[in-house]
């Protein structure tokens, strides 16, 4: 399953990178367990289990984006953190394909440069 979500991962930051405005800046989050020893050293430098993978800033909006598999689904620490980033007023949500991601973006209100040809 992570093999899938890996693929899925780089093919939207391919897309992302030439869709998004001038403007906007994308990051992805590295959550990937690693053993105790890396998650007790996240823990102590603020990583926080279960943050979604990709964030958008454009224009004073944070937007936020768990990528997942066709198969993939939420784990109890992502679940219980999008609880959390929505109880804060943030929008959260999970994209399964590079068209999910761009349709999201643009239901936020990003114009986007670039679509995906299929």
């Amino acid at each position: 399953m992570r093999h899938l979500e890996d693929k899925l991962h780089e093919e939207v930051w391919r897309v992302l990178r030439y869709a998004l405005p001038a403007d906007a800046v994308a990051v992805s989050h590295e959550n990937r367990q690693n053993g105790a020893r890396e998650g007790a050293r996240r823990k102590k430098r603020g990583c926080l289990p279960g943050w979604p993978d990709v964030q958008i800033l454009y224009r004073g909006r944070s937007i936020l984006i768990e990528l997942k598999s066709q198969r993939g689904s939420l784990s109890p620490a992502q679940r219980e953190m999008h609880e959390r980033i929505e109880g804060a007023g943030g929008d959260v949500a999970v994209c399964r394909t590079v068209d999910g991601v761009l349709a999201y973006l643009r239901c936020c209100g990003v114009p986007l440069r670039a679509e995906v040809m299929a």
